[in-house]
C-alpha cells in the first residue's frame, strides 16, 4: 500500500488542472474503488498522449471495454513509458492490472502524475520516434536472403524496405536535432515574468477568496443559530455525497448484470449449439468435426504462435540492444550505412552467380522450397482470416445480444392491418399533400424573397444616388452635413426616447415591487390580526389581576399595620415573630412570582423557537424530496409552480437581476458616454440654423434692395484695388 506522503502528492497532483479531482488522502485510502482508480489511470494516460489525435486512449470509459483491452492498452503505454514494472515484469503487471491489486494502482498512478510533463513529453516524441513495424516476410536477416531469395524481384523489393526505413531513421535524428533546438528557445524565455506575473495573480485570488470569506463570516453572525444551521448543511452535504456514490455504484452494478447476463446468454447460445450438433449430427461428423478444430488449435499452437513468439522476442532483442549502445554520430551512421549498401551489393552478385551455377536438380529443389513457401504463406494468410473472423464473430455476437436485450425492453412494432393500415395510407396522403402545398409556398416565398432583395438592391442603389445628390446641394447652398447633422439629432432622439421607455419600464417594475411588498404587509397583518386579538384578552386579564393585586396589598398593608401597632401595646415577642414571617413569605411570594413571569416568558420563547425550527425542517425535507424527485405529489408541485427546488429558482432570478443591472449599467455608461458629443452636436446645429437665419435675412435684404447699395461701393472698391 502507498504511504501517506505518496498519498498526499497523488491527492494534490490529482486536485490540480486538467484532472480536478476532489479526492482527499482518506478517500484515497479507504472509498475510492480500484474501478476508479483504473478509469482514473485512464483518463491520466489520454491527457498524456493527447498530442495523438489518433490515441486510442482518447475518451475511454473503462465499463465499456472489455478488461483484458484495457489492461493490454495500459501495459504497453506504460512499457513505452520505461515504466519499472512494465520493463521487468510485463506479465506481472498486467495481471495485477486484471485483478484490480491497489498497491499497482496506486504506484501506476503516482508514476504517472509523479512526472507527469515528462512523460508528456516522452510520449509525443515516441509518436514520431517510434519504429514502424515490417511485415515478417520483409524483416528476414540479411545473412538467411541466400538461403530464401529466390528472384530477383523479392530483393529489389527488400531492398526499397530497406532504403525506407534508411529515410525514415534519418528523418527521426532531424526531428531530434529540430525538437533540442526547439526545448532549448523555449528554456531560454523570460521566466522570471511569467513568475512574477503568476504571483501577483495569486495575490489577486487570495485577496478576492479572504474579502469573500470575510462577507460569508459577516453575514452568518448575524443568522440565528447559524451553529446549527452550518451542521445541517454539513449533514446535507454529507448525505448528497453518499447518495451520489450510492447512484454511482448502482450504475456500477448494473453495468455488471448486464455484462454478466451478456455472458450467461452467450454461454446459453453456445450450449445450445453444442446440443444442436450432437442432436442433429452423427457421432462420426461431430468426431471429425472436432478433430478439424484440434488440428487448427495444434497448428496455431505449434506453427503460428511460436512464430509470433519468436518474432516479438527478436524484435525485443534488437530494441534492447539498439538501448545498450551508446548514441551514434552521423560519421558512424554514414559508415553503417555504406557498409549496408556494400553488403547487398555483395548478397545480390552472391545470388546471380548461385542461379547462374544451379543445376536442374537445383532447380527442382528451389521450385519444391517455392511451393512450399506459398503453401506457409496460404497457411499464415488462413490463420490471419480465422482470427479476423473470430473477432467479428465476437462483435456479431455482441450486437446480436445486445439486440436481444432491446427487444426484450421494448414492447416492439405491430404490423398495421385492415382498417388501421388504410388509416395510416389516408394520413400519408394527407401529409403529402400538405408538404406539396408547403413546398408550393415555400417556392412562392422564395420568389418573393428574390423580388424583394432585387428591390432592396433598387432602393439602396436609389438612396445612394439621392445621398449624392443631397451631399452635392448641401455643398452649393454652402451648408455641408446639414442632413448627417439632422439625422444624428433623430437618432439621439430615438435613443432617448428608448432610454424613456426604459425608465418607464423601471418605475413600472418599482411600483410593481412596492405594490408586492404592500400586498404581503397586508397579508402579515391579517395574519396577526388573531395575535393581536389574543394580545388584548391578556391585557385585559392582566387588569384583572393587576386590580385583584392591588386589593390583596391594601389587605397585606392593613395587617402589617396591626402587627406593628402590636408592638407598642406590648406583644413585642409575638409581634417580632409574626413581623419576620410576615416578611419571609411575602420575599418567596416577590421570588416565586418572578420565577413564574421567568418561566412563563422562557416557555413562550421556547416554543416559538420550536415552531419555527418545525417551519425550517418541514421546508428543509420538502426541499429535500423535491431535488431527490420520484414522489407524485411533489411533482405535480413543481410543474404547478414552474421549478423544481427553491434554489435553482432563486438562483435563477439573482442570475436574471444581475444580467438586468449589468445591460442597465452599460446601458447607462454609453448614455453619459455619449452626452456630452450629442450636446456639442447640438450646439452645433443651433449655430447652423443661426447661420441659416442670417443667410436667409441677408438674402431678402438684397432681393428687397436694401443691400444693393453697399453691394455697389464693394464692388466699387474691388475695382479701385
Amino acid at each position: 500500500m502507498a504511504t501517506p506522503a505518496d498519498l498526499k502528492l497523488l491527492a494534490e497532483r490529482l486536485s490540480a488542472p486538467p484532472f480536478s479531482k476532489t479526492w482527499t488522502v482518506i478517500q484515497l485510502h479507504d472509498t475510492i474503488t480500484p474501478i476508479q482508480l483504473l478509469q482514473c489511470i485512464s483518463d491520466v494516460v489520454s491527457n498524456i498522449d493527447q498530442a495523438n489525435l489518433q490515441s486510442p486512449h482518447r475518451n475511454v470509459d473503462i465499463r465499456n471495454e472489455l478488461p483484458e483491452d484495457t489492461v493490454a492498452r495500459l501495459s504497453d503505454f506504460l512499457r513505452m513509458l520505461k515504466f519499472k514494472d512494465a520493463v521487468s515484469n510485463f506479465d506481472e503487471l498486467g495481471q495485477n492490472l486484471f485483478e484490480l491489486e491497489r498497491k499497482t494502482l496506486f504506484s501506476t498512478l503516482l508514476f504517472l502524475v509523479k512526472d507527469f510533463e515528462i512523460h508528456k513529453k516522452r510520449a509525443y516524441l515516441a509518436l514520431f520516434l517510434s519504429i514502424p513495424e515490417v511485415p515478417p516476410e520483409f524483416s528476414q536477416d540479411q545473412s538467411d536472403t541466400y538461403h530464401y531469395m529466390f528472384s530477383m524481384m523479392a530483393f529489389i523489393q527488400n531492398v526499397v524496405i530497406v532504403d525506407l526505413i534508411t529515410q525514415i531513421s534519418s528523418a527521426q535524428e532531424e526531428f531530434k536535432s529540430s525538437h533540442k533546438w526547439l526545448d532549448g528557445l523555449k528554456q531560454s524565455g523570460n521566466n522570471a515574468a511569467v513568475i512574477k506575473r503568476e504571483i501577483q495573480q495569486m495575490e489577486e485570488e487570495k485577496q478576492q477568496v479572504m474579502s469573500k470569506v470575510a462577507k460569508l463570516q459577516k453575514k452568518v453572525e448575524g443568522v440565528a443559530n447559524c451553529n446549527q444551521w452550518l451542521e445541517a448543511a454539513r449533514n446535507l452535504r454529507m448525505e448528497q455525497q453518499s447518495e451520489a456514490e450510492i447512484t454511482e455504484r448502482i450504475k456500477d452494478q448494473r453495468m455488471q448484470v448486464t455484462n454478466a447476463d451478456q455472458k450467461l446468454n452467450k454461454a446459453i447460445q453456445e450450449l445450445k449449439n453444442v446440443k444442436a450438433n450432437l442432436t442433429s449430427a452423427s457421432p462420426d461428423a461431430f468426431f471429425a468435426k472436432m478433430q478439424e478444430e484440434y488440428k487448427m488449435n495444434r497448428f496455431l499452437s505449434e506453427e503460428s504462435l511460436p512464430k509470433t513468439v519468436e518474432e516479438i522476442r527478436s524484435k525485443i532483442r534488437d530494441l534492447s540492444s539498439i538501448l545498450a549502445e551508446p548514441a551514434m554520430s552521423e560519421s558512424d551512421l554514414t559508415a553503417i550505412e555504406k557498409e549496408i549498401s556494400e553488403t547487398n551489393l555483395r548478397i545480390a552478385q552472391l545470388a546471380e552467380q548461385k542461379m547462374t551455377k544451379a543445376s536442374t536438380s537445383d532447380a527442382n529443389l528451389a521450385l519444391f522450397r517455392q511451393q512450399a513457401a506459398i503453401i506457409s504463406r496460404k497457411k499464415e494468410g488462413a490463420v490471419q482470416r480465422l482470427s479476423a473472423l473470430t473477432a467479428e464473430l465476437a462483435v456479431l455476437n455482441t450486437q446480436w445480444a445486445s439486440k436481444q436485450d432491446q427487444i426484450k425492453q421494448s414492447s416492439g412494432t405491430k404490423m398495421l392491418k385492415g382498417e388501421d393500415f388504410k388509416r395510416y395510407v389516408s394520413e400519408l396522403r394527407g401529409k403529402s399533400t400538405n408538404f406539396k402545398r408547403k413546398k408550393a409556398e415555400l417556392s412562392e416565398l422564395m420568389a418573393e424573397y428574390g423580388i424583394l432583395q432585387r428591390t432592396g438592391e433598387l432602393l439602396q442603389t436609389k438612396e445612394t444616388a439621392l445621398q449624392d445628390m443631397i451631399h452635392a446641394i448641401e455643398q452649393k447652398r454652402g451648408v455641408v452635413g446639414f442632413h448627417a447633422a439632422q439625422e444624428t439629432l433623430e437618432k439621439v432622439s430615438e435613443k432617448k426616447s428608448e432610454i424613456d421607455q426604459v425608465k418607464g419600464r423601471t418605475l413600472d417594475e418599482i411600483s410593481e415591487i412596492i405594490q408586492t411588498l404592500l400586498n404581503t404587509i397586508n397579508e402579515k397583518k391579517n395574519m396577526l390580526a388573531p395575535v393581536i386579538q389574543e394580545l388584548r384578552q391578556l391585557r385585559q386579564d392582566a387588569q384583572e389581576l393587576e386590580i385583584n393585586y392591588l386589593e390583596k396589598k391594601r389587605i397585606y398593608d392593613a395587617t402589617l399595620i396591626g402587627v406593628e401597632s402590636c408592638k407598642y401595646i406590648g406583644h413585642e415577642v409575638l409581634s417580632d415573630l409574626v413581623y419576620s414571617e410576615t416578611t419571609k413569605m411575602d420575599q418567596e411570594m416577590k421570588g416565586n412570582r418572578q420565577d413564574i413571569i421567568n418561566d412563563q416568558s422562557r416557555y413562550h420563547y421556547i416554543n416559538c423557537m420550536h415552531q419555527l425550527a418545525e417551519i425550517s425542517q418541514d421546508r428543509v425535507m420538502a426541499e429535500m424530496k423535491s431535488y431527490i424527485g420520484g414522489d407524485e405529489m411533489i411533482e405535480l408541485q413543481q410543474k404547478a409552480r414552474g421549478f423544481k427546488t427553491y434554489r435553482e429558482h432563486y438562483n435563477k432570478k439573482i442570475v436574471e437581476h444581475e444580467h438586468h443591472v449589468k445591460a442597465l449599467r452599460e446601458q447607462q455608461k454609453k448614455v453619459k458616454a455619449e452626452h456630452e458629443p450629442n450636446m456639442k452636436q447640438i450646439g452645433m446645429f443651433a449655430d447652423v440654423c443661426k447661420l441659416l437665419a442670417l443667410k436667409y435675412e441677408h438674402n431678402n435684404r438684397v432681393l428687397n434692395g436694401e443691400g444693393q447699395a453697399e453691394t455697389g461701393i464693394v464692388t466699387m472698391d474691388r475695382l479701385v484695388l
